[in-house]
């Protein structure tokens, strides 16, 4: 029985191996299997757009703080913080302090600067969205204006 297996393993092991490099290197219109960036689709496209092109929050879900932004804004209705959406409302949450166990939660709309409870002033900002912002390549309308013949 242990001949058997042994005998197995060397008749396998005197196939060529190929290596993982030549597989990833491969694509699925070369008969290989897709690469991530050809088998994403939907919001796992539009990410990975935006990865290339330098930003890694396109969907603008990370929490900020009141460190992140200069002096001084926030503070006044003339200098509100600005929050970025693309729509004409967006729903957002003020944890007015670090000790606070719970969040204000308050709706934004388009051109009104709105107070939190806590003083801080926010306003919504217009910024187009990341499916529009990130189109692949192969999906932008041809320069020339032609549309391209499929063959």
């Amino acid at each position: 029985m242990a001949l058997r297996i042994l005998g197995g393993v060397a008749r396998r092991s005197s196939f060529p191996l190929v290596s993982l490099n030549s597989r990833a290197a491969m694509s699925v219109y070369k008969g290989g299997v897709p690469t991530r960036d050809e088998a994403a689709t939907g919001k796992e496209r539009v990410q990975l757009e935006a990865f290339k092109a330098g930003e890694f929050d396109p969907f603008d879900r990370e929490a900020h703080y009141m460190n992140d932004y200069s002096e001084g804004t926030g503070l006044s209705k003339d200098k509100p913080i600005e929050v970025c959406s693309s729509y004409d409302r967006r729903i957002i949450g003020c944890s007015c302090t670090v000790s606070e166990n719970f969040i204000s939660y308050m709706w934004l709309y388009k051109g009104e600067p709105k107070r939190c409870v806590c003083g801080v002033w926010f306003q919504l900002k217009y910024k187009a969205a990341p499916h529009e912002r990130y189109v692949p390549e192969e999906m932008l309308p041809p320069k020339d204006g032609k549309i391209a013949d499929l063959e």
